[in-house]
């Protein structure tokens, strides 16, 4: 395929939609501090890649203010209608979404900004999608992406078996799902290979603890939309993960194990248009 995808592995499901806020409460902090990090603020036009119900549109979209204006673009319309919906209850009326697929959208102007936070884990080229989103910006603009490495995970402190199970479960579906499984650790090669200026980079993971961590309904959530494919594949079976109890039972682990939990490693990088 000779244009960017979009194909979307999570598929476009309520309970998938659902599991992109539970996601989005451990996430969307570091997103807003890796945003000031790349220089995003009052009055910037920003294009946000794969926006989903909107969370990380509406970050740039209090970030900018409303001097500025934020485009959300995805292919889900059902997640469009939500992200529309939050930003009217909101008041954020600079925040916009449109239905599009990267490959075929084309702006009226340039931007001053290209967001995109776990796209182009989806992408079958990711470098083609960055390209395009170099392809969008005025001269000096910015591009902030974030995506995961799962193609490993960082086990628990002190070891928690069934949290560990979870989570290897998730990176063997990635790493046989997709070859894009490590896209986080690429994606400073990747700004590089665009023509974009020499990349900032961090990894980072959210972290939590105790029995009301959102983390264990967020394991919970990811294995529930990826089941049928996981057990598809054969890495896991319906009546052994018991869906409806996991992340009751991952709880009761937290509080029995003590100590933390740790999400996958979320790799931020931005750069600046030449």
């Amino acid at each position: 395929m000779s244009t960017p995808s979009t194909a979307y592995l999570m598929g476009h499901t309520d309970h998938e939609r659902r599991r992109l806020s539970v996601q989005a409460q451990a996430l969307n902090p570091l997103t807003r501090d890796f945003f000031e990090r790349a220089g995003i603020g009052p009055g910037m036009r920003v294009l946000d890649l794969g926006c989903g119900v909107g969370e990380v549109s509406l970050i740039a979209a209090r970030m900018v203010g409303p001097g500025g204006h934020v485009t959300g673009l995805d292919i889900d319309p059902s997640a469009l209608e939500i992200a529309r919906g939050r930003a009217v209850a909101e008041g954020l009326h600079h925040a916009v979404f449109e239905e599009a697929n990267v490959a075929d959208y084309l702006p009226e102007a340039p931007f001053d900004a290209v967001t995109g936070r776990l796209i182009l884990i989806h992408t079958a080229d990711p470098a083609a999608i960055v390209r395009r989103a170099a392809g969008f910006l005025r001269p000096d603009g910015i591009i902030a992406m974030q995506d995961y490495d799962l193609s490993r995970f960082i086990p628990s402190c002190p070891p928690k078996p069934l949290r560990d199970r979870t989570l290897q479960s998730i990176v063997e579906f990635f790493t046989r799902a997709t070859p894009q499984a490590d896209v986080g650790m690429r994606l400073y090669q990747l700004l590089l290979d665009a023509g974009l200026a020499e990349p900032q980079c961090r990894g980072e993971c959210a972290i939590g603890g105790g029995p009301a961590s959102i983390m264990h309904e967020w394991f919970a959530e990811t294995v529930r939309t990826l089941l049928p494919r996981m057990e598809a594949m054969g890495l896991a079976a319906a009546d052994e993960i018991d869906i409806e109890t996991l992340a009751d039972r991952l709880r009761d682990e937290a509080a029995s194990v003590g100590g933390c939990v740790v999400g996958p490693m979320l790799i931020g990088a931005f750069a600046r248009k030449t």
